[in-house]
């Protein structure tokens, strides 16, 4: 398994549930619009998730606007390496979901959600390659740059970016950066403890934990992946 594979099994299994993704939509998308979203709303679209499989692999999530009918599309995609073409990949996977949601609306004129791609990162070193598909094209004329595709990705780098204030420390995404940032296993027993704490109850987010704490484990020392129930146990 490579490590963008394992890391995509890994958060993909922590962000397959709500919870992690309210709390990245909260406290890291420090986009104005991302205020305006009704997260009671928020619903995962594992169709269009297989529709996706044969390019990208990428959760899908859809949300309403408050107050209102129409949704807004997460694409979160994931990787532990640095992907120089990750805006173009997402191009493809929103133009893929896009083609799924005008077969069935086959209106004269369909109304289609805005799909934003989110790609969450967790490699050792910190991400420098574009997240704009028109950086992948030579130099173009401005009369040809609308032509080109202008899909920009959003990212977390959860190893390198300083956590938002207002995600707070009650946040998983921040425990999740706080657990990326520490050096030894010593150093991530608090962020640990807190997750224990706030995963009381919840039996499916606790095991996706338990799992992730592993395979995080095991990078850092020979410990048997058992340990990380131990933490929450």
């Amino acid at each position: 398994m490579t490590n963008d594979e394992r890391c995509r099994t890994g958060y993909r299994s922590l962000f397959s549930h709500p919870r992690m993704v309210r709390d990245l939509l909260r406290g890291f998308l420090r986009e104005e619009w991302a205020g305006w979203l009704d997260l009671a709303t928020l619903e995962r679209r594992t169709g269009a998730e297989r529709l996706l499989e044969r390019v990208e692999g990428a959760s899908v999530w859809r949300v309403r606007w408050q107050g209102g009918s129409s949704w807004l599309y997460l694409l979160l995609a994931f990787r532990e390496e640095e992907d120089p073409g990750i805006a173009l990949r997402m191009e493809l996977c929103r133009g893929l979901l896009y083609e799924g949601l005008l077969r069935r609306c086959p209106q004269r004129r369909p109304w289609l959600p805005v799909a934003v791609p989110v790609v969450l990162y967790r490699g050792e070193e910190r991400w420098t390659a574009s997240l704009d598909a028109l950086d992948l094209f030579l130099p173009l004329l401005p009369s040809l740059q609308r032509h080109a595709p202008r899909t920009r990705c959003l990212i977390l780098d959860a190893a390198h970016e300083p956590v938002p204030e207002a995600a707070g420390e009650d946040n998983l995404v921040s425990l999740l950066c706080a657990l990326e940032r520490s050096r030894t296993v010593d150093d991530a027993i608090p962020a640990m403890k807190r997750v224990a704490a706030l995963t009381e109850g919840d039996d499916e987010m606790r095991r996706a934990w338990t799992a992730f704490l592993g395979e995080w484990l095991a990078d850092r020392q020979p410990l048997p992946a058992a340990a990380a129930g131990g933490v929450l146990a």
